[in-house]
């Protein structure tokens, strides 16, 4: 597979703050507040790599290159600031639209600057952004260093991964660059081998879902129309990716809020086995504190995966009953089922875990107090029964799929990470699944229920997973 890498070969002299630059400075101050704003000039350049290499996390990769949208680069933002308080910055800002930022001739991968930045010989913070929108920019001007020390920062997915092109950052917090890496001249820094490379991650993550080679609904019936697409989606996030104590953590793993989610959709069709796949799903990184059988699935983002089932056979009551009630199991029949697709049905699951499929509401809760009772030739059911709860409006059902089950250090199970590619393939579908799609909200995280599951993951990253639901 082709791995397209891309540089930013940037001539980066990041300005002292009251030094003479066409830049707008990041915040307002004075040039006394600089001590360095005596020292002498000093100049460096850099290369900013798009996410292809793989790196070291919680399992093996492969790459995976992504689509032209994916990887686009339309604009550029570097922002420096003095190692030492008071953090003096430098913004600088390049585009592809205003000529700024352009290609290498002859390359496809290398992105040149068409000016070099200045800065004072001091040591620096270098922070590098691609594709910002004007929110963040603005954020980053009025929070200067602090913006990038773990200050979280609310963006809609939409506005992330928009036609703006996808936002990304720094793929870990950067080291700092100490005076002694500047060079005096322009010319020097901008030499072949010279330049400072800076990694950086998107920092939304992808999945896609298609049925497996051998895909099969089991469950007696036929499955329709099945969409997917990431659900409870978190918006607070930091521009960097933070690791503490060698686990990554971002906002939600000690102030969860539910209103820093979005409930997200799963209208995206699920891919037939083997068939391109040019649509994904796009969510922000979710990295919580999970604790087994405690933490709730609402503070987890996870994989929606719905269908319309139609169930070949369902149960009535006996046209020719000698009773005008029922009493026992006599008294009802499987029949084929006389409804199309996405008609609803109901269902009375017994404790002998059969699904037991009624076209009918009162017949299945005439079956169902049948069974409470015990009567003659029934199964059990220990259960009261709510016919709201078992009702499949329009044969709808669904499924909620928590993928990176089996992270360990420096991940966490079921969080999600900046950068990677859940890719889903679905083995089987265990029928019929769950009446309402908030059928486990308040309720603590659960291995995946009627899904079995293969996990491959490659640098966007793509991490793939076959699921039984």
């Amino acid at each position: 597979m082709k791995i397209i890498k891309h540089f930013f070969m940037l001539a980066l002299a990041g300005l002292a703050f009251a030094a003479c630059s066409n830049e707008d400075p990041i915040y307002d101050g004075r040039e006394s507040e600089n001590p360095n704003a005596n020292a002498p000039d000093a100049y460096t350049a850099f290369a900013i790599n798009i996410p292809n290499v793989p790196r070291a996390k919680a399992m093996t990769r492969a790459s995976d290159p992504g689509t032209p949208e994916e990887y686009a680069v339309n604009t550029l933002h570097v922002f420096i600031y003095d190692a030492e308080s008071p953090y003096t910055p430098t913004l600088a800002e390049f585009s592809v639209a205003d000529g700024s930022l352009s290609l290498r001739p002859g390359s496809t991968s290398i992105w040149e600057t068409n000016r070099a930045i200045k800065t004072k010989k001091a040591d620096k913070y270098i922070f590098a952004g691609v594709n910002l929108p004007p929110m963040i920019i603005d954020a980053i001007k009025s929070q200067g260093f602090g913006a990038f020390n773990f200050h979280e920062f609310s963006l809609p997915i939409l506005q992330a991964t928009g036609p703006e092109g996808f936002v990304m950052f720094n793929a870990a917090y950067p080291p700092r660059t100490m005076a002694d890496q500047l060079y005096p001249t322009e010319e020097e820094a901008q030499n072949p081998g010279a330049q400072l490379s800076i990694p950086v991650d998107r920092i939304s993550v992808k999945a896609s879902v298609a049925k497996g080679p051998e895909f099969v609904v089991n469950g007696g019936g036929t499955m329709t129309d099945l969409t997917y697409g990431w659900r409870n989606i978190n918006q607070a996030f930091y521009f960097v990716q933070k690791m503490e104590n060698g686990i990554i953590k971002d906002h939600n793993w000690s102030s969860y809020s539910p209103w820093d989610f979005n409930p997200g959709d799963d209208h995206l069709p699920v891919n037939e086995s083997g068939a391109p796949i040019d649509m994904f799903s796009y969510a922000m990184e979710n990295a919580f504190d999970f604790v087994p059988n405690v933490t709730l699935t609402d503070e987890a983002t996870y994989l929606s995966i719905s269908g319309y089932f139609r169930p070949d056979q369902v149960i009535r009551i006996r046209p020719q009953a000698s009773r005008a009630y029922p009493s026992s199991g006599s008294d009802f029949e499987i029949i084929d089922n006389p409804n199309p697709e996405r008609t609803t049905f109901y269902i009375v699951r017994t404790d002998d875990g059969v699904a037991n499929y009624f076209a009918d509401a009162s017949v299945a809760e005439t079956f169902a107090q049948l069974c409470n009772q015990g009567a003659d030739g029934m199964p059990e059911l220990s259960e009261p029964y709510d016919i709201n709860r078992n009702r499949y409006d329009e044969g709808r059902c669904y499924y909620h799929l928590f993928v990176n089950g089996e992270a360990n250090t420096p991940q966490a199970p079921y969080n999600i990470y900046r950068n990677q590619y859940y890719k889903v393939n679905l083995n089987s579908i265990q029928a019929p699944g769950n009446p309402d799609e908030n059928f486990d909200k308040g309720k603590p995280i659960q291995p995946n229920a009627w899904l079995s599951v293969e996990i491959e993951v490659r640098e966007w990253e793509l991490i793939e997973e076959n699921h039984d639901l």
